[in-house]
């Protein structure tokens, strides 16, 4: 009987360290994967509005690693366009897009950064 018992405890034991085996194998894969798919210089950084809830002028600021052609827009919370601010190509840097908020209506709204890669929302209160 005890022969039986001391198979069964080796058989658990290599099972178990066939699974965890696995695991490391499957999160060094992850891992790997993760790293290498993403171009980060492909993609534009846009940065969130310093004065919260906003009024006046705003500053928006979006950093880009690479010259694209950018569509900056404010928009409703139902993704209707308000207004756009810009719909040309920017070079490589740091680009700041003033907008006079008094020419809209207090209230909730996007801010909008779209290129042909990337699509970024980031929510804002006007309030003047």
């Amino acid at each position: 009987m005890s022969h039986q018992i001391l198979h069964t405890i080796l058989g658990f034991l290599y099972i178990s360290i066939a699974i965890i085996i696995l695991i490391i194998l499957y999160r060094k894969l992850i891992k790997r994967l993760g790293h290498t798919n993403v171009n980060h210089d492909l993609f534009c950084v846009l940065l969130p509005v310093e004065k919260v809830p906003a009024s006046g002028i705003i500053d928006f600021c979006f950093i880009c690693k690479e010259t694209k052609k950018i569509d900056f827009e404010i928009i409703t919370l139902n993704f209707e366009n308000v207004v756009t601010l810009a719909s040309k190509e920017f070079k490589e840097g740091q680009h700041i897009l003033h907008f006079d908020s008094t020419t809209v209506e207090n209230g909730d709204y996007f801010y909008q950064l779209k290129t042909d890669n990337q699509q970024v929302f980031k929510k804002i209160r006007i309030q003047n």
